[in-house]
């Protein structure tokens, strides 16, 4: 996107809703920065803060932190606890916070946005899009205080806590997630995330000889490769692609196909199963009863992921009801969500090898 004019030079799957892992926090940024709130005023740490799963500042309960010290804290070290403390401090719960988000974000046109926590671990009904997610970021760095701090390296955060009637200081030490800030000419900073369900994602921007471009990526297996040649295919070719057709051009040596999102339940005799070609698939479970491979389901759906119930073969034999989640194009990336599944729910996943196209005919 060219950040001056908001015109989009080249995407790819666009407006298709994804989990946006922590680029989540650009709004969440936003918003705190825009609530009239004095900078310097301090917040109070919750317990309910201090149990959201890392990344994190590890804050304790009863700690106090400035707004200004969090928000260093979720935009260089991505802190999740630090953006449960904002929220619940500004807006006096998560949920209302949350729902701000997603207000602002619509009435800066990101409307396939949807936001339920202000960390972007994954969560029903919590995505958004790449060109929203560019959207948010040009609104964003209009804000002075937000473009210095996704331009700084490294900083820390106070806090302090009462303990035995003495105020007992404490600093941490934060630094910016952003590597492009370091190896690529013009960076300006952006916001980087990862869950298992969104893979890597980003969003940033780099300056170049007065123009200044924007790159929003989600479900990356090659972030920085494919952060890098963007913005260098948007400098190489700016004036062609500022003038030419939306979408007409595209980089030759992008080779990104969107991971397919399923969330459906596959029936006997239908047709629109996807057709999945190469790749692995979990297989979490197998079932005589739809119940209990409905239950399952809804246990690996928590989870982030998006499971799917095959019955393609219901009603020729026992266990007719298959749990599985994929396809995913590499076999660790695959071994990596079975582990996780494991560790959660103590599910032992089959991974199965998806025929190539040459097999399927």
């Amino acid at each position: 996107m060219d950040a001056a004019t908001g015109r989009v030079l080249y995407q790819k799957d666009a407006d298709l809703r994804l989990p946006p892992a922590s680029t989540t926090k650009v709004m969440t940024t936003i918003l705190a920065l825009e609530s009239g709130r004095k900078l310097s005023e301090n917040l109070t740490v919750s317990k309910d803060a201090t149990r959201v799963p890392p990344s994190k500042l590890y804050l304790r309960p009863g700690q106090t932190v400035s707004i200004e010290e969090l928000l260093y804290g979720i935009m260089l070290a991505s802190a999740n606890d630090a953006s449960v403390v904002l929220a619940e401090g500004i807006a006096g719960s998560v949920e209302r916070y949350t729902d701000l988000m997603t207000k602002k974000a619509h009435s800066l046109g990101a409307t396939n946005s949807h936001f339920t926590n202000p960390h972007g671990l994954t969560a029903p009904d919590h995505y958004s899009t790449v060109r929203d997610l560019a959207t948010i970021f040009r609104y964003a760095m209009k804000i002075p205080l937000f473009r210095e701090i996704v331009q700084t390296k490294f900083s820390s955060v106070s806090s302090t806590a009462v303990v035995k009637k003495k105020v007992v200081p404490r600093r941490i030490s934060v630094r910016n997630h952003n590597r492009l800030l370091w190896d690529y000419d013009g960076a300006l900073g952006g916001k980087t995330g990862y869950t298992h369900a969104a893979q890597r994602c980003y969003v940033g921007a780099v300056q170049r000889d007065g123009v200044t471009l924007i790159v929003a990526i989600l479900g990356a297996t090659n972030m920085w490769g494919d952060a890098k040649h963007l913005f260098s295919y948007g400098f190489d070719n700016f004036d062609n692609l500022k003038s030419a057709p939306q979408s007409a051009q595209k980089p030759p040596s992008i080779e990104a196909a969107p991971r397919q999102r399923i969330s459906t339940v596959i029936l006997p005799g239908d047709n629109q199963r996807p057709k999945m070609l190469a790749g692995y698939v979990l297989q979490v479970g197998s079932f005589r009863e739809r119940e209990r491979a409905e239950l399952v389901s809804r246990q690996i759906s928590e989870m982030g992921f998006e499971p799917v119930i095959d019955a393609s073969s219901a009603g020729r034999g026992d266990a007719a009801y298959r749990v599985q989640v994929g396809p995913y194009g590499e076999l660790t990336a695959a071994q990596e969500v079975a582990q996780v599944i494991l560790a959660k729910s103590g599910h032992k996943s089959m991974i199965l090898q998806l025929p190539t196209a040459r097999d399927a005919g």
